[in-house]
């Protein structure tokens, strides 16, 4: 696989911003540029990991089996293979350092594997799939962390056609963007830029309908399914230009 370190990528800057090591001077750069413009950054990646610890905990309570996972990042301690390790859980990133790391992470879980995809063009991912997981297509679709780098219609068709490829009884879960203010796409997106990437705010209106035919079952502030209504400060809060919330959407 080719591997540019000469533009950052979002993925590794978010590891970065994490405290991981698989990352890159170019995405270090780009995190401390980025925090210049938005300092809660490392806050709400934090939270964004913290909310997929979280569903990975809900779906082993429910008995969930099969996952898949979109733009996973890496799967390193506290994400989904932690809190499932008997489940089939098909990760999947575009970007090639989180594909390497993540298939020598799980080289000891047959039961797990690592693909690279581009979520704008599905189809390939989705033949892999139906292999991976054969007939049981009651599947837990995980959506953290990426809806908002992408395109209406895009996001759109890819959710259709997870849609259409999971059975009933399927789950969602999807964290999103929702803009504070008449400026705040401007703002983040001044700050995205610095990754190579474009930021699309949603309200959980739109979201709701973006999604469709999954029907929204819960959806909220990552803070207040975290319990950490605290985490910013008032002061930070209002300097924010964005809220992250969390979203449970059935088949």
């Amino acid at each position: 696989m080719d591997i540019d370190t000469t533009k950052p990528h979002v993925g590794r800057v978010y590891d970065y911003v994490l405290g991981g090591h698989h990352n890159y001077e170019v995405d270090r750069n780009a995190a401390a540029a980025i925090m210049k413009l938005v300092p809660t950054y490392p806050k709400w990646a934090k939270l964004n990991r913290w909310f997929i610890q979280l569903v990975g905990q809900q779906w082993a309570e429910a008995g969930i089996t099969s996952v898949l996972d979109l733009a996973s990042g890496l799967p390193t301690q506290g994400h989904l293979n932690d809190y499932l390790p008997e489940a089939r859980i098909l990760f999947s990133d575009i970007d090639p350092v989180s594909v390497i790391y993540g298939e020598q992470i799980l080289a000891d879980r047959p039961n797990m594997r690592y693909l690279q995809a581009d979520l704008r063009d599905p189809s390939p991912l989705l033949a892999a799939a139906a292999q991976f997981f054969g007939a049981d297509r009651r599947i837990a679709l995980g959506c953290i962390g990426i809806i908002y780098m992408m395109d209406d219609e895009r996001s759109r068709d890819l959710l259709r056609r997870m849609h259409a490829f999971c059975a009933p009884g399927s789950v969602l879960a999807l964290s999103f963007i929702v803009p504070r203010g008449a400026s705040a796409a401007q703002q983040l997106n001044g700050a995205a830029a610095l990754a190579g990437v474009k930021v699309y705010p949603r309200t959980p209106e739109e979201m709701a309908a973006l999604i469709k035919p999954w029907k929204v079952h819960d959806c909220r502030p990552l803070v207040d399914w975290l319990g950490l209504e605290d985490f910013l400060t008032q002061e930070e809060y209002e300097l924010n230009p964005f809220e992250m919330l969390g979203l449970i959407a059935h088949h």
